[in-house]
């Protein structure tokens, strides 16, 4: 009786350890962040338009459509301030030119995930190839240029297949073409029309990230937002039309539904620091705060 009640105890011990381990390998799971720049989409139109993948990200996260970007809302300033942390009076960036940004002070969010995790596997992919200015030696393992949209989400959707990627960016831009083009307005068939056509590149890439091999061992953020908005055939200025940007979190992490406080446009790389677990050190003197997640 003595020998069967010990043999009973190590095996609801080994039965416990078992579920304690589970528990520990659920935990561990490797936080990783997508971030999808569609350039010059004004929140409004977003909403106008038929995006169903869009609409499953916000409808299932944290949203805000009264977000704000840079007064100066020019593509360079926002998004430097987008991928920094701070405004322009701090990373310098004031045009589309990048003459002398202060990525010194204020480098890329890559370059402080990787100070503090340096085996973190960072990627961009860009359509408009200016967002890599702010980019320094060893930021990331990849700074693709592609020109056209369709080649961003081919390019995207092989990393994600193929790669053991921790943070990926990518910009799409035919939104802000058809708004150069054709005008930023609601009424505006042909850029309606470019954002639907970006929301279904967006379920592509959705798509090729949940069918990755450890998707269900990995806790992926999905941030989606913009640098700027805009009226007529252009932006740049410091009004609604212009700055009002959307900003769209979905994940496990995050608190569903809207965002109540305020969020601005250089909150995106403080939230993805804030999910890849890196300590946010005061001395970074960073602008943005996490947004939408618990």
């Amino acid at each position: 009786m003595r020998g069967s009640f010990r043999s009973s105890n190590i095996f609801r011990l080994g039965v416990l350890c078992t579920f304690l381990l589970i528990g520990h390998l659920k935990i561990q799971a490797q936080n990783k962040v997508l971030i999808i720049g569609i350039d010059g989409t004004r929140p409004d139109a977003l909403l106008t338009a038929d995006t169903p993948n869009l609409d499953g990200l916000w409808q299932n996260g944290a949203y805000s459509f009264r977000a704000k970007t840079d007064p100066l809302s020019w593509s360079g300033v926002c998004w430097t301030s987008m991928l920094t942390g701070v405004w322009k009076e701090k990373h310098k960036v004031y045009s589309n030119s990048y003459e002398n940004p202060n990525v010194k002070e204020y480098p890329h969010f890559f370059r402080r995930a990787r100070e503090q995790k340096p085996n973190l596997k960072t990627y961009s992919i860009a359509n408009w190839k200016p967002v890599h200015n702010i980019l320094q030696e060893n930021d990331a393992v990849e700074a693709v240029h592609r020109k056209t949209d369709a080649a961003v989400t081919k390019q995207v959707v092989r990393t994600l297949k193929n790669t053991d990627v921790d943070v990926l960016f990518l910009h799409l831009d035919n939104v802000d073409h058809a708004g150069h083009k054709y005008g930023y307005a609601l009424e505006n068939k042909k850029y309606i029309s470019a954002i639907e056509k970006t929301d279904k590149k967006v379920g592509e890439i959705i798509k090729a990230l949940k069918k990755r091999k450890d998707y269900e061992k990995e806790n992926w953020l999905i941030l989606v937002s913009t640098d700027h908005g805009g009226s007529g055939k252009g932006h740049g200025k410091d009004t609604p039309e212009h700055t009002t940007i959307f900003y769209i979190a979905s994940g496990k992490e995050v608190t569903q539904g809207e965002i109540l406080k305020e969020v601005n446009v250089v909150d995106v790389a403080v939230t993805a620091l804030k999910h890849l677990e890196i300590d946010i050190k005061e001395e970074w003197k960073l602008d943005g705060k996490p947004s939408g997640l618990k």
